[in-house]
Formats: C-alpha cells, structure tokens, sequence
C-alpha cells in the first residue's frame, strides 16, 4: 500500500514528503517544475487532472499533458473522455482512473482494469466490507480516498453565479458552505473556472480499518485543512502504515470526522406526499 496526499500549498511539499509515497499536484502553469521537484525527491508525483473536459479544450489539454510525458508522474482523471485521450498518447497505463462514485462492485473495477489503467478509484458510497470484496474478486489496483472531504457533486455550471444573478446579488466564493432546507448539516461548496464542487459534510477517516484493505493507494485529500493539521494527519497515517507508535488521536485535530457509507449501506427510500 502507498500512501498518497494532495498538498494545501507547494510550500510544505518538503516537510510531508518523508512521511508520504507520492504527493497528488494541482495543474498549473509551473506543473512541470512541480513534478520534477516531487520526482528529485524520490517521490511518486501525480498529476491531477480531475476536469470535465469541453471538446473546445481536448487540443490544449492534450498539449498540457505531452509538455509531462517524458517524466515519470501519473495522471489523476475523473472523466473518461480524457481516459481516451491518454491511451491515444500512449499513457494509459501511467493513469489513475477515479469516477468519484461510480465503481461500486467488482464487473465494472475488472472492465475498468482490463481497459488498461495503472490503478481504478472505487467508491467511498459503499461499505467496507463491499471495497474489500471488489478488489479480491477483480484483482484490481484500487485507490481509496481514506481521509478528508469526499467530493459529492461536480459540474461545469457556476452554480454560485447563477445564484447570485437569480438574486441580483454578488456573492462570496471562498469558504462558503451550503444548507439544505430541510437539513442542519453544511455542506462546503467551491467555484472554480472549471465548475462547482460541492463536498460532503464530514471528512472521511479510515484508520483502523485501513491495513485490513487491501488497496494499491490510500489517499489523504488536503482540501479545507490548515498546513498544521495536514502535517499532523499526514504523520498520523504515516505512523499507522509503518505500525509505528502514534502519540496522539485524530479526534485532538477538532475536524469534523464521519463514518459515511463505511459500515451501513445507503438506503434510498420514496418520500411520501
């Protein structure tokens, strides 16, 4: 099992570095040097492209990912499209398929792993025990969200925007959360040039049941955490892979932490009117 982290900022990519196997890297303009640094310091560097891709951007997005086929990084992708855009490059087996909620038993993970992918990203919407029975019936290379916010909607609309404008109000796009009606969990809602991502309420935190999966990586998500606290998850995992001593709890952090879907199955129940 590899141990694998996004990054709140460049600026601590040194310090977590010793406690992690590879460090998941935002796209941007220096996304080059970013991989080469991670890959200077003997580290799996991946490149996250988690974008739904508009046929008007396949000939730049394509341009952005030959300017990183000669290193050694892996690409991250959420949208199959772009999965079809890899293999014609030849890179298919250097990418991590993740379709956030969809893989949800072992058919789809064998089929997923047959097209040609380095590893499938199976669903945080089913038990445990599901994970478990997916990867030992498909023998796939899984890789498995085990800490932070778990993403819940993504689309391309800007949903914030659109709100503002129904409302003829300007609206805030940094650390907003969203509320349901009905509902008194909040849910953190962000803009960006590429769309509208909407998380769930509490931060997935699988520790005691993670040597027991066998996963080919365990993810720690950054979003929404101070580079303190991440440092402090980032070594507490680090300590739990190793089977090494922890000194101190999760729970210390104050983070909102939740179970999800990993003991009880969702249930899907017609309201009555």
């Amino acid at each position: 099992m590899k141990l694998v982290c996004s990054v709140p900022s460049i600026s601590i990519i040194e310090d977590i570095a010793p406690y992690v196997d590879g460090i998941m890297l935002e796209d941007s303009k220096e996304i080059l040097n970013h991989i080469q640094y991670v890959e200077n310091m003997k580290r799996i560097a991946i490149y996250k492209l988690d974008v739904m891709m508009h046929p008007l951007e396949v000939e730049d997005m394509k341009k952005r990912i030959l300017l990183t086929k000669d290193s050694k990084c892996l690409y991250y992708i959420t949208d199959l499209g772009l999965a079809h855009m890899l293999k014609q490059l030849g890179l298919l087996e250097r990418t991590i398929y993740d379709p956030i909620t969809m893989i949800t038993n072992s058919l789809d993970a064998k089929a997923y792993m047959e097209y040609g992918f380095h590893s499938i990203g199976l669903s945080n919407e089913i038990t445990l025990k599901d994970t478990r029975a997916i990867v030992e019936k498909s023998n796939c290379k899984a890789f498995l969200q085990v800490f932070g916010y778990r993403l819940m909607l993504h689309t391309r609309r800007k949903l914030i925007q659109l709100y503002g404008e129904k409302i003829k109000k300007e609206m805030p796009k940094e650390q907003l959360l969203l509320r349901e009606a009905t509902r008194q969990d909040y849910f953190p809602i962000v803009e960006e040039d590429g769309g509208t991502k909407i998380y769930r309420s509490t931060m997935i935190h699988l520790d005691k049941e993670l040597l027991n999966l066998p996963l080919e990586y365990a993810f720690i998500d950054a979003f929404s955490l101070k580079n303190e606290d991440f440092l402090q998850v980032i070594q507490y995992y680090h300590a739990l892979c190793s089977k090494g001593s922890i000194s101190f709890s999760l729970e210390a952090l104050d983070l909102p932490l939740g179970d999800g879907f990993s003991y009880k199955d969702s249930v899907y129940m017609k309201e009555e009117f």
